[in-house]
């Protein structure tokens, strides 16, 4: 099919308008053969460009056919693919559960080897567990110690991962965490980031003694902590079918004998983890402990308050019977201050005669 005008722009009906053009002419010339000559070839063109048409059509059905199934194959693919991002965060958050959210990030990150390796790095250690855990589980009902000790995970939980922990496992009534891996801000900031999520878990446990003595748990949970810093073996343990992401070693023992051996409500340390914080807590020397696999005598430190408690004007007490005291004065005016000091004396007073 040749082109008309401009060789760069194709005619569609070229050979239909050069058929066309020839018709003024014929008419004046009057041929009644050459005029029936050109009428066969007028309508012979006609047919042929109906039939071209109709197949175009055809063809432009079956095209518009084929993008409206292709557009509703993308819409419901889309669906699909919606749905499954739906179901895979649903997953990964189920998941992370059961896993130490830095590692859980790192895994879907693509970051984090799964293969079974270790390696030797200084961590501190952290180890709790609640006083008497079984005689008060069979002083409460079934539900109301789960429901307690719910609650007590998610507090303790929360504060660590606030301060950066690695939630290593919970065992019954303990709990297992530790800093310096997979992500460290060095020994001794870790070493204080541990201690200083100790105090603020042993602070939130004041909270919840208040909120559940209120609703009838006579005798609330009272923990112990023990931390330790040193030597341990991080990373994956187990086999080709089922990994654990922890830690061993005689460190680790470590710390959890320093919490078999805390006092209720406190913290033991180990000097390694004391020498990182002594400038932030004040602390009192205890006993040396030697234990198998460590070639030293340990000396431990028992923390009494934070470094600042002195300097504060707040004044804190606390007492398993249920007595809790949490006094700012300067939050008072001076005619307030004296009106509570007396009355504070005269139930000290009558305190002292019952």
């Amino acid at each position: 099919m040749s082109t008309g005008g401009d060789d760069s722009l194709f005619d569609l009906y070229d050979r239909e308008k050069r058929l066309l053009a020839e018709g003024p002419e014929l008419l004046k010339q009057g041929n009644e053969a050459a005029l029936r000559a050109f009428a066969e070839r007028l309508f012979e063109r006609f047919g042929k460009v109906v039939r071209e048409n109709e197949d175009l059509t055809r063809h432009s059905d079956r095209q518009e056919q084929r993008l409206v199934k292709l557009n509703q194959n993308l819409k419901t693919q889309t669906r699909e693919l919606d749905q499954r991002k739906t179901e895979l965060e649903n997953l990964s958050h189920q998941l992370a559960k059961y896993l130490p959210p830095q590692i859980h990030q790192a895994l879907f990150e693509g970051k984090h080897d799964t293969q079974i390796t270790t390696q030797r790095k200084k961590l501190t250690v952290f180890f709790s567990d609640i006083k008497n855990f079984t005689q008060t589980s069979e002083s409460l009902q079934p539900e109301a110690l789960t429901e307690y000790l719910n609650e007590y995970f998610s507090e303790m939980t929360q504060i660590a991962l606030d301060h950066g922990a690695t939630i290593d496992k919970y065992m019954g009534d303990a709990m297992m965490v530790f800093f310096g891996d997979p992500e460290s801000r060095g020994v001794r900031e870790d070493a204080r980031a541990c201690v200083e999520m100790a105090l603020s878990m042993l602070e939130r446990l004041k909270g919840l003694h208040k909120r559940w003595r209120a609703v009838g748990f006579e005798q609330p949970f009272e923990i112990r902590i023990g931390i330790n810093t040193g030597y341990c073996n991080v990373g994956n343990f187990g086999s080709d079918q089922r990994l654990s992401y922890t830690i061993i070693g005689g460190e680790v023992n470590l710390a959890q004998r320093l919490e078999a051996n805390a006092d209720v409500g406190g913290i033991l340390m180990s000097y390694e983890t004391f020498v990182h914080v002594e400038d932030m807590v004040a602390a009192e020397k205890r006993g040396a402990i030697r234990m198998k696999g460590i070639a030293r005598d340990v000396q431990t430190y028992a923390v009494t308050g934070r470094r600042n408690a002195s300097s504060s004007s707040t004044f804190s007490f606390d007492h398993p019977a249920g007595v809790s005291i949490d006094l700012d004065p300067t939050l008072l005016d001076t005619e307030a201050r004296k009106t509570l000091a007396d009355k504070l004396s005269v139930l000290a007073s009558q305190l002292r005669e019952a």
